[in-house]
């Protein structure tokens, strides 16, 4: 029989719409999917919103031989329940951790949780599978690389697990089986197609974590997960969640030309940088579906750029947002407020952007300690903070600045971009020539049938639609958006119906190529 392994999450999310409750960690999916594909038998268990003596239950049901919790900072205190939780349901099971936490604060995790044997530092995709093949040999797990685990003299930190050299291992499609609370809807279509980022921001764990050497999935391996996606779950739309998915340029544009022949019946966004982007590369992405891409700007104050590790030149900024709207691709922002120094009067280059860049959408986040950046560790050093904050379960204990004008700040940000991102929505005239310059591709033809019934203008919007029904009788956009037309006009049948054939026509389209 299979070694049974239990690999869990739970978040009590009670802040952020229950996104984090919702969604696992996709390196925990990565880990279930390359255990299966090895051969263990494990299951993966989303607890979020249940009840702890059902999930003593479930555990002791399964009754696996290995254990493993996704600890981050966000789930720290639900985690740290679930540890005692779990050792009272298999009090000889193995139980260990893994995340970003528990990597950097290793020895005072394993000092707060007694029920804990080991942390999985870092990577851990060849650390769990050794891991796991010792227990089932019978041999001493605690010897398996990349543990943190307790011994007779205190914490031992065995050497680091190796990076994976083909990160194509990480990925396979195994992991969508055996996962328990999981939404297939909600959490397939984030796909991730590489490790690693080239920037060294001081607020983002990522360089420490998965270093600066960008490693990066095959295109084969990619579209092979898009059209699985589609063929098994009917997905027609995905976000690249890689950290700056066009770091690489010339690979992306590879990946497009595949996508545009293999699986055009899909739309999709992406994470970037300014100075990663041009007019060749957005092309492309505008061809092969891409609608959104979601820019990490932060800051455009000289000093807070400085203090975050960041480097994004005004003109240039402005420049690749005219660009996207040359070309038709939405644009949004990561920006941050509470930065040091920062004051309202600093925040005007951000302002400016937001009503006269052409932004379509802006998210604003609090900055934030968090363990393994760089910008706790100097605060720490300087003496400001120490990890104490990581456990407190308040999120307000991560944030950098906790001033009233930061929070006002903050608020008034929030308001001025509802008021006038609204307003940068792509015209008519816009989209008349995004249709020209692209060949009247599907995303603009969407563009232009959903103008149209913005503007009222149902029958223009309807002949928009069947343009792609007629042009790509299998593209399942062009189902879906008769689908949103039939329900603006209270269709709801109807609507039904054509959503259905937009499913079938995903999965029936890849199953033809």
């Amino acid at each position: 029989m299979p070694l049974r392994i239990a690999l869990c999450y739970r978040c009590d999310d009670r802040h952020k719409g229950e996104l984090y409750a919702r969604l696992v960690p996709g390196g925990l999916l990565c880990l279930h999917g390359v255990l299966r594909r090895t051969g263990f038998d494990s299951r993966l268990f989303n607890f979020s919103g249940v009840g702890w003596p059902q999930i003593e239950q479930r555990l002791a049901r399964f009754a696996p031989r290995l254990v493993g919790v996704s600890h981050f900072t966000h789930n720290h205190a639900a985690s740290m329940r679930l540890y005692a939780v779990a050792r009272t349901a298999l009090p000889r099971a193995v139980l260990v951790a893994g995340g970003e936490q528990v990597t950097y604060l290793d020895e005072a995790v394993l000092a707060r949780a007694p029920g804990l044997d080991a942390i999985v530092r870092g990577e851990g995709e060849a650390a769990l599978v050794d891991l796991a093949q010792r227990l089932k040999d019978g041999s001493r797990w605690q010897d398996a690389p990349g543990l943190s685990h307790r011994a007779d003299s205190g914490i031992a930190r065995n050497s680091a697990a190796p990076p994976v050299s083909d990160l194509d291992d990480c990925y396979p499609v195994e992991r969508f089986v055996a996962c328990e609370g999981v939404r297939p809807e909600e959490q397939f279509p984030f796909l991730v197609t590489s490790r690693g980022c080239p920037g060294r921001c001081t607020f983002c764990d990522t360089p420490s974590f998965w270093g600066t050497r960008l490693r990066l999935r095959s295109v084969k391996s990619v579209v092979a997960e898009i059209r699985h996606l589609m063929r098994e779950h009917g997905v027609i739309y995905f976000g690249f969640r890689d950290d700056t998915f066009t770091a690489q340029r010339e690979r992306v544009r590879a990946l497009c030309t595949v996508l545009i022949t293999e699986t055009p019946g899909i739309l999709w966004s992406c994470q970037s940088r300014v100075d990663t982007l041009d007019a060749k590369t957005l092309l492309a992405m505008k061809l092969a579906g891409c609608e959104q891409i979601q820019i990490g700007i932060e800051t455009l104050d000289p000093q807070g750029q400085k203090l975050l590790g960041k480097r994004v030149d005004r003109e240039r900024l402005g420049r690749t947002l005219s660009l996207c709207r040359q070309i038709g691709i939405r644009t949004g922002a990561y920006l941050i407020t509470g930065i040091p120094g920062q004051t309202d009067a600093s925040l005007a280059p951000e302002r400016e952007i937001i009503a006269h860049g052409g932004l379509h959408d802006a998210i604003v986040s609090p900055l934030c300690y968090y363990p393994g950046t760089a910008l706790f560790a100097r605060a720490r050093a300087a003496g400001q903070v120490n990890e104490d904050i990581f456990f407190s379960g308040r999120d307000e204990s991560l944030f950098v600045r906790r001033d009233r004008e930061t929070r006002q700040m903050s608020r008034r940000l929030g308001r001025f971009i509802e008021t006038h991102a609204p307003r940068n929505v792509f015209s008519a005239s816009e989209i008349a020539e995004h249709l020209a310059r692209t060949d009247r591709c599907v995303s603009a033809l969407l563009d232009w049938g959903r103008a149209c019934l913005a503007a009222g203008q149902a029958d223009e919007a309807h002949d928009a639609f069947m343009e792609i029904r007629r042009r790509w009788p299998r593209h399942p956009w062009g189902f879906e958006a008769l689908a949103e037309q039939a329900t603006d006009s209270g269709r709801a049948r109807e609507a039904r119906r054509l959503r259905l054939a937009a499913t079938r026509a995903a999965r029936e389209d890849t199953r033809s190529r």
